[in-house]
């Protein structure tokens, strides 16, 4: 029997209880839904497999994080959009993060000639569990922090290993070891930007854990208060001067930060995220939410700035006195890894949780593992085990929240009642489940707060002049077509809710309500394409159908290159609009273009074989409803229609067994037994005749027409009372029907002789 050392034991004993703890608080996550952006996940053809994505022009870009997309395409190879396998990836991910935690930081003890494994465990189960990382693991596109930083310290105890004090590692393994570091950083940038600042701190590890030994006066004048503070100023003048003056080379992100806020302007608020947000989370992690909705102030206006700077400030002096190398470290790591979303690149959001994903795990963790290693023993296992319990409890119960969208989108509405987003994405997750009365209530909710939220959120007063003064900029008149980002962001703010709340006022058939929604989002953008499709169908429902129609016809002429499937919806509206006024031919016209755009459009199918059917083009209608029952085979007008094309040919035997599906699909219909009943009728099967005309009958007793036709049955079967019965029956006769039964009860008494 093998046996183990203590000190393998013991290692293999924290290794399993990170593991096992990690699963078990994020184990609710596993059964998360795809949420918001999460979209493109499932929609976009190449994240459909690893070979689609190596096939498109841009999965080599780093600016478009190749290595995140390509496990995104491994996923959905490996078992196409179901979303329990992109969760188990995150979470995999997360404990691959809490182990590297806790080897790098005994690597590092290992480094100083130190040994235990209590305070590396603390630090790996404090990030492990800690309730601001749920934002980075329960969602899936977070996965880019995940991955940054799993690579980002992956490398870094490579770097380690490569100064291990008790062998002389030969230059030969160095060799592959170095390689090995650059491929980490490499993967950690192109999972995502934040893993630039990797090399820096690779420095900044060897400095605290490696150059102390190599060079040991050198360490002790930089541990020094003055000379360690003075350092870090020049570095940051100069780093300060740099990015400003240096615009030609620094990363400009796809988000529209710079338009909206500047780049000064965006760093000098992000002080007062870092401490009255990101800090405040970390220590009193209540209240998360997916849109913090904090908002934009400068130091002018708002004090709490220049308070969150001197707090700022004196926790570095502080630390500096202290001297201690694994505080100094993380709060280096806490500042930096910070640094490319909360300093001079400004991002759309002013404070987003995943960002704290990096640099909590050895930064705000680290620091804190040393401030529970001070306490004594007995004092730091009671801590601990109420910490713990209390961070796995709040991120299990977290997790809950995003299980679904409209438990996620409740929650943020909840604790965040004034801004829109979180209202319109509500409103967004009731409108799919059908609730429309929910739905208009956080729309009305998500338009009544846009004002104030445009106005905090960015610091624009006046959002409609902005964007008329963005139009003017640009020198063009159609806002649809502007090229400027922060425009667009801020377009997106305002029209969707409007557009939203329209859409839903439409369903509802509050007809006045929604045009005058759907005006104000035309008010906003002129080149909103899907409230002109949405206004069009509030003219129709209202009969104004040369406005309806005058409005579509706009639409698509402006669009007319457009293959977007909005753009076929538009061209189906069109062809149902000249439908009802009598143009055929255009309508056929439109629904055909409409079906080159989007060959899956089923109600342009029917619809064109319902044109063609009316038109007597009976193979086309054909062929156009066999199309819909391809991509719908239970879709009932098509099976209805399709049987009656069938029985226009004379196909009577084909008419009836697509009568009798039609029947299986619906149920009882008087009008599927009456049209049964009619095909027997034609092929002088009168029994059957009878039975179906029967049915309808008793579905439908004052149908006089189908008492006619069951007359006619039960005469040529020789019942001619029961004939008489139903056509004495018929009650209130038009002046043909009244004809066609007394030419029958005729035919049935013979001639009669009258008296004088």
């Amino acid at each position: 029997m093998l046996v183990l050392p203590s000190k393998t034991k013991n290692l293999l004993g924290c290794v399993t209880l990170l593991i096992l703890i990690s699963m078990l608080t994020y184990f609710n996550s596993l059964k998360g839904s795809f949420q918001f952006d999460d979209a493109h996940l499932i929609n976009s053809q190449w994240l459909l497999n690893t070979d689609a994505f190596f096939d498109h022009p841009l999965s080599a870009e780093i600016g478009r994080r190749p290595v995140l997309n390509w496990t995104f395409a491994l996923n959905n190879q490996l078992a196409r959009h179901k979303v329990f396998g992109f969760h188990l990836f995150n979470l995999a991910l997360h404990i691959g993060v809490t182990l590297l935690i806790f080897f790098i930081i005994g690597r590092a003890k290992y480094l100083l000639n130190k040994c235990g494994w209590v305070f590396p465990l603390t630090t790996a189960l404090l990030f492990s569990l800690h309730p601001l990382n749920t934002d980075s693991v329960s969602y899936i596109s977070s996965r880019s922090s995940l991955l940054a930083t799993f690579f980002y310290l992956l490398t870094l105890y490579i770097f380690l290993n490569l100064f291990c004090p008790k062998k002389i590692t030969p230059f030969t393994k160095k060799l592959p070891l170095s390689l090995l570091i650059l491929a980490g950083i490499y993967l950690s940038v192109a999972s995502k930007l934040i893993g630039a600042t990797l090399p820096f701190m690779l420095a900044v590890w060897y400095w605290g854990f490696i150059g102390r030994k190599q060079y040991p006066n050198f360490h002790k004048a930089a541990m020094s208060n003055r000379s360690a503070f003075i350092g870090l100023t020049l570095v940051t003048i100069i780093s300060t001067g740099v990015i400003i003056f240096g615009d030609s080379w620094i990363h400009i992100p796809f988000d529209q930060g710079f338009e909206l806020f500047g780049r000064a302007p965006y760093f000098i608020v992000q002080l007062k995220v870092i401490v009255f947000y990101y800090l405040k989370l970390f220590y009193f992690p209540f209240n998360l939410n997916v849109d913090s909705g904090f908002p934009f102030s400068s130091a002018m206006t708002d004090p709490a700035i220049i308070f969150s700077g001197l707090i700022i400030l004196a926790s570095i002096l502080a630390i500096l006195k202290w001297r201690n190398v694994w505080v100094v470290v993380g709060a280096i790591w806490f500042f930096i890894t910070l640094a490319p979303t909360s300093s001079f690149i400004p991002l759309n959001d002013l404070a987003v949780e995943h960002r704290m994903y990096l640099p909590m795990s050895l930064g705000l963790s680290l620091v804190a593992g040393v401030g529970i290693k001070t306490l004594p023993m007995l004092w730091r296992l009671r801590l601990l085990v109420v910490l713990l319990i209390a961070l796995g409890a709040t991120t299990a119960a977290r997790n809950a929240d995003w299980v679904s969208e409209l438990s996620l989108w409740k929650d943020s509405a909840t604790k965040n009642p004034f801004s829109p987003r979180p209202h319109n994405n509500a409103g967004k997750a009731y409108y799919e489940k059908g609730d429309l009365a929910q739905a208009s209530y956080h729309f009305e909710k998500s338009v009544a707060n846009i004002p104030r939220f445009v106005a905090n959120q960015y610091n624009i007063q006046d959002p409609k002049g902005f964007l008329e003064r963005r139009n003017k900029v640009a020198g063009k008149n159609d806002e649809n077509k502007l090229k400027s980002p922060s425009s667009l962001k801020i377009m997106a703010e305002l029209v969707e809710p409007h557009y939203n709340l329209a859409s839903v006022y439409l369903d509802q058939g509050r007809l006045d309500e929604a045009e005058e929604e759907y005006l104000k989002t035309q008010a906003l953008r002129p080149g909103h394409f899907s409230s002109k499709i949405g206004l069009s169908s509030v003219y129709n429902q209202k009969g104004l159908y040369d406005q309806a129609v005058s409005l579509l016809e706009q639409a698509v002429q402006e669009n007319i290159t457009s293959s977007d499937p909005g753009f076929a919806l538009a061209r189906l509206n069109l062809g149902e609009l000249y439908g009802k006024t009598g143009k055929i031919a255009d309508a056929i016209t439109e629904w055909e273009a409409a079906l080159k755009i989007d060959p899956s459009l089923l109600p342009a199918h029917f619809n064109l074989g319902t044109a063609y059917m009316m038109t007597g083009k009976l193979e086309s209608a054909e062929n156009a409803f066999k199309h819909c029952l391809k991509l719908n085979s239970r879709y009932e007008p098509a099976l209805f229609n399709l049987a009656k094309v069938y029985q226009m040919q004379e196909k009577w035997d084909e008419s009836t067994q697509l009568f009798k599906v039609f029947l299986e699909v619906t149920g009882p219909r008087p009008s599927a037994f009456t049209q049964i009943g009619f095909n027997f009728n034609r092929q002088s099967d009168w029994k059957n005749a009878q039975i179906y005309f029967e049915k309808s009958v008793s579905l439908q007793p004052d149908n006089i027409n189908v008492r006619i036709y069951l007359a006619e049955a039960l005469a040529s079967l020789g019942h001619k009372e029961k004939a008489k019965e139903h056509l004495q029956a018929a009650s209130n006769p038009n002046p043909a029907q009244s004809a066609a039964i007394n030419k029958m009860m005729l035919s049935l008494t013979g001639p009669q002789n009258t008296t004088p």
